[in-house]
Formats: structure tokens, sequence, C-alpha cells
């Protein structure tokens, strides 16, 4: 088994620009229902850590979804992932405070 961890940190600032049409080529429509600058650049940078473990996986790839416990919940579309490897847990955590967001995504992996 292998532990692996992606880590990415942003300046909300940044995402209170952005329009709708610009916020689709990374997001899910599910995903940007709230459209607040903190959810989005939580969101940002969940998913950019999910893509510093696993350099292939292009933004549609990720979707992340709240749990009812506030918790977020990440799915990974394994096709653009080396079928040799397996996704045994992963875990998400995203915190905003201030004018930054920050997002750890952890990944136990079995290699075939």
């Amino acid at each position: 088994f292998n532990v692996k961890v992606g880590c990415d940190i942003a300046h909300i600032k940044m995402f209170e620009r952005f329009k709708k049409s610009f916020l689709l080529r990374m997001f899910h429509e599910s995903e940007i229902k709230s459209a607040k600058p903190e959810t989005i650049a939580g969101l940002f940078v969940a998913k950019e850590s999910c893509k510093k473990v696993f350099n292939e996986l292009q933004w549609h790839d990720i979707t992340i979804k709240k749990m009812k416990s506030g918790k977020p919940q990440l799915f990974i579309s394994l096709k653009k992932i080396n079928e040799k490897l397996q996704i045994i847990s992963s875990d998400l955590s995203i915190s905003h405070d201030g004018d930054y967001a920050i997002a750890t995504a952890v990944f136990l992996i079995e290699k075939g």
C-alpha cells in the first residue's frame, strides 16, 4: 500500500471575478450551486490537491459533494487513472480562513 497526499492553497479574492460560464470549465453544475467565492476557492484547491496526486486527471474527472454533516466527499473518475492502481480509501479536508482557502486530499493506494 502507498499513501499519497496532495495539498493546495489559494487566495479567495481571485474567485470573486469569475463568471459562471468560466467556472463550468472546472466544475460540475452541482458543485457551484453556491457561487460564494470562499466555496468556489475551496472546491478549486480540493480539485488541485487531487490533481497533484494523479497528474492525468482533468477538472471534470473530480467531483466533490457535501455530505449532510458538511464534510466534503470525493468522487474520482477512475478511467483516467492507471488501471494497475486501486484507490482503497480517500479523504478530503477543505478549510478557509480570512483571505485563503486550503485543501488536503489523502489517498490509500494499492498497486496491482
